[in-house]
């Protein structure tokens, strides 16, 4: 295999896991948060007596899995950019 396809293959691979990385995170993020978000809002529609540290445990429990999807993304995002920026470069048999 060339060096080109090799690099084209690590660019392409680079690519699908970020994409990968982004489509779980968002799914994690997604379900997570409106879990969290149900059980914050259960807990402060309930009232002071009612919620008895509902809501923090919901922001505890939920929020860490949440925060986690977004680092997903985030990632996912960061390794198709660096995949991306690798492929922009010069080639050297371009001037030759």
């Amino acid at each position: 295999m060339s060096v080109s396809g090799d690099h084209e293959g690590r660019r392409v691979a680079a690519r699908f896991f970020g994409a990968l990385l982004i489509v779980g995170g968002a799914l994690i993020a997604a379900l997570c948060g409106l879990c969290t978000l149900l059980f914050v809002g259960v807990g402060v529609s309930g009232g002071p007596q009612q919620s008895s540290g509902l809501v923090e445990l919901a922001l505890i429990l939920g929020g860490v899995p949440t925060v986690f999807g977004g680092l997903l993304i985030w990632g996912g995002v960061a390794l198709i950019r660096g995949a991306r920026k690798r492929s922009e470069k010069v080639k050297l048999d371009t001037f030759s």
